[in-house]
């Protein structure tokens, strides 16, 4: 691991702790192997907030952070003691196994790998929480949900620790840490931002290759087959999110992602698609006419949906609540509608609208971040580091009551990846072509 990326983990894992404040102790847990079927596994995507502290790829692991610190016996005469504040519990090193599914790093070397204070073997678990897990803490954060999905080698070490739950939860207060992680997860740092704008930038070169040869006659599998190669083959680590391939009516399925159908003349082609970096998503629509060229009703809903999405990108800045940009945007294409006669009320226009204005994208694409507000907390402000999506659309599915027959089967979407600046923002896949002109092919 570089050591810019070890010095952002390490910085999280110490605000964290600052957070938490002293006796307390935090207990993430990394993601298991699951099994797809018979003996395949489902290809291995690690735990976001896990991950987002350590840096590390592995399963069956656990991060135990303790602000106040505590000592640690180096050898079996019990004479040398280590004061630590992090131990990365990980897999033993195991030759057959890692001839199997690749190395390990091993508990020797988490310190120089990763930049965390000590490493330990995961079948000392039952040991530790037996020896720390102590009346002088306050305070025990841990990810439930992730603890109670736990599996393989991991399940069976941590049973102990449920044991002693049930007889040692009075004693301290149990609190859930997704929400900490979440608020912190919400503003990016520069070394995020970065990651989201490489997986933003791979994404807008491979939509520019499909754009150039999206035609009429291909299959939305092939379609998708060349912009998730050119993904790949830009340095990608992964899809951020399954592709959504949607020609003509089925543009008006909002997760439509079984891309089987034969792309015909004159129809659109939503795209929903990007690229995952480093563990980071970017988030894209584009709405492209198959044949190179926009039918007059294509272009009249095209352009609606333009303006609102430039608009609310406009409306983006610090001290903006997001819930504002969602009624900004529904208002929109509410106007847009009307003018387009087709509905005479404001109040008519949810038929259209089938989705918000965007969300927080990070780790996750739909980041694991709060929303909301209420009298005490506020989750909805936009503040500098944030980062989001703007994807307004409108949809007429075919046969909808009062459409006319000319927009029966249009369903357009325009997404951005917008980060949250002091000033403003800065719409990060600027690159990705969506004015007409731009989209039209010669």
């Amino acid at each position: 691991m570089e050591k810019k990326q070890k010095e952002f983990h390490k910085s999280r894992r110490e605000k964290f702790m600052q957070i938490i404040g002293k006796e307390t102790m935090a207990i993430i847990f990394s993601n298991s192997i699951r099994n797809a079927s018979f003996d395949q596994d489902y290809h291995f995507k690690q735990n976001k907030n896990f991950y987002y502290l350590t840096g590390f790829n592995e399963p069956n692991s656990v991060l135990i952070l303790i602000p106040s610190g505590i000592k640690i016996k180096l050898d079996a005469s019990g004479k040398k003691f280590k004061t630590v504040r992090e131990i990365l519990f990980v897999q033993e090193k195991d030759k057959k196994m890692e001839t199997w599914n690749g190395k390990r790093l091993g508990e020797k070397n988490v310190t120089s790998g990763l930049g965390i204070e000590m490493g330990a073997l995961n079948s000392s678990l039952p040991e530790f929480f037996h020896n720390h897990l102590t009346r002088r803490i306050k305070n025990l954060y841990i990810d439930f949900v992730e603890m109670y999905d736990v599996g393989g080698e991991l399940k069976e070490y941590m049973t102990s620790f449920m044991n002693m739950l049930r007889v040692d939860a009075l004693h301290f207060q149990l609190i859930d840490s997704a929400h900490i992680l979440g608020k912190m997860r919400k503003v990016k740092t520069e070394f995020e931002i970065e990651q989201i704008q490489k997986a933003v930038d791979i994404t807008a070169e491979s939509f520019e290759e499909l754009r150039k040869n999206l035609s009429a006659g291909m299959y939305e599998y092939q379609a998708q087959a060349l912009l998730e190669f050119n993904y790949k083959n830009r340095g990608a680590t992964d899809n951020a999110y399954g592709t959504i391939m949607a020609s003509g009516n089925n543009a008006n399925t909002l997760h439509y992602e079984t891309n089987r159908d034969k792309i015909k003349d004159g129809d659109l082609v939503l795209i929903d698609s990007a690229a995952e970096y480093n563990y980071y998503c970017a988030d894209i629509t584009r709405t492209y006419p198959a044949s190179g060229k926009f039918t007059d009703a294509q272009r009249e809903i095209y352009e609606k949906v333009l303006v609102i999405n430039k608009l609310c990108i406009k409306k983006v800045k610090p001290g903006v609540r997001f819930s504002e940009v969602r009624k900004f945007c529904d208002d929109l294409t509410a106007a847009a509608l009307i003018d387009l006669k087709i509905i005479k009320k404001k109040e008519e226009a949810k038929r259209f609208i089938l989705h918000g204005v965007g969300h927080h994208i990070g780790l996750d694409t739909h980041d694991a971040v709060p929303y909301g507000f209420g009298e005490t907390f506020d989750n909805d402000t936009l503040r500098p580091g944030n980062v989001l999506t703007i994807e307004p659309g409108i949809y007429f599915e075919k046969g909808m009551k009062g459409v006319p027959a000319k927009y029966q089967g249009i369903g357009v979407r325009i997404e951005d990846d917008i980060l949250v600046t002091k000033t403003g923002n800065i719409n990060l896949s600027e690159a990705i072509k969506k004015e007409v002109k731009e989209v039209e092919r010669n």
